[in-house]
């Protein structure tokens, strides 16, 4: 297993024909997001590990039936991934594939797995409804520099989310959109481009807890869904198969379900310093 550098990262972009293109997985392979890829063999790649910073986690692509990378996989991440996951204070790995004939059980035997699901839904069409803002709440465009200004409060909601998902705030102000809530010059929500294709927005979205069900979140979707269509692209919404109120925010704002896919992760022991 080796690290691919990112100049080559295209060359793993066929791997994912037989599958579902997360677009969590493609905007690293067009090198729009922050992220790692590790591959069986560097000149004719058969089957990959992907990380993606944004969701912290890992997809697997590629030729499933790869006896050499599947045997290898878990004696690499114990080697050579777990010690950087420890280092940054992660302590669960979690990882998915492409589509659902990888066979995780077998490729981590000695590991106690745990398992989840994940629902993708798309807009395909105009929203249902024109949502307005129905609060008092001030709107900015976070592709301006509104919220550089120094007199914003709790501007770390924003900033956490976009240092995640993003290189640099350059980068998302070049290629993302977004917008943020302001109650008296206090971030109360947050919506952005999270992962970009040259196809496809995925959505971040975060309310603060206070201000959650008074349509702050709905409206911010709003306007950041009519920016990712009026610019050509489709925005893409992922979130996991109990998370009720995502998917009813999804849906209000015109979004359909498209696929579903599971997750499996475990455990990685963390040394105490």
């Amino acid at each position: 297993m080796q690290a691919l550098a990112p100049e080559y990262y295209y060359t793993v972009e066929k791997l994912l024909n037989d599958g579902f293109q997360h677009p969590e997985v493609l905007s690293i392979i067009e090198r729009n997001n922050p992220g790692a890829i590790y591959v069986d063999q560097l000149l004719n790649p058969r089957s990959a590990l992907v990380w993606s910073q944004g969701i912290q986690g890992f997809y697997l692509i590629g030729d499933y039936r790869n006896d050499y990378f599947n045997q290898s996989l878990d004696g690499f991440i114990a080697e050579y991934i777990e010690p950087r996951m420890k280092a940054t204070s992660l302590t669960h790995l979690e990882i998915s594939g492409h589509h659902e004939k990888w066979d995780f059980e077998s490729m981590f035997a000695s590991r106690k797995l745990y398992q989840f699901e994940q629902l993708v839904l798309e807009m395909r069409k105009e929203p249902v409804e024109t949502i307005e803002n129905t609060g008092t709440y001030q709107i900015i465009n976070l592709k301006t520099d509104e919220w550089n200004n120094g007199s914003i409060r709790n501007v770390e909601l924003i900033n956490s989310h976009i240092d995640l998902f993003w290189s640099s705030k350059e980068e998302f102000k070049k290629k993302g959109y977004g917008y943020a809530a302001l109650d008296e010059s206090e971030v109360i929500g947050v919506c952005y481009s999270s992962f970009v294709t040259n196809q496809t927005h995925a959505i971040g979205i975060e309310t603060v807890p206070r201000y959650q069900n008074k349509g702050v979140g709905t409206y911010l979707g709003y306007r950041l869904v009519k920016d990712i269509r009026d610019s050509g692209y489709t925005p893409y919404w992922d979130c996991s198969l109990d998370n009720e109120a995502s998917k009813r925010l999804a849906c209000r704002l015109g979004f359909e379900q498209v696929h579903r896919y599971k997750c499996r992760g475990f455990e990685i022991e963390v040394v105490e310093q």
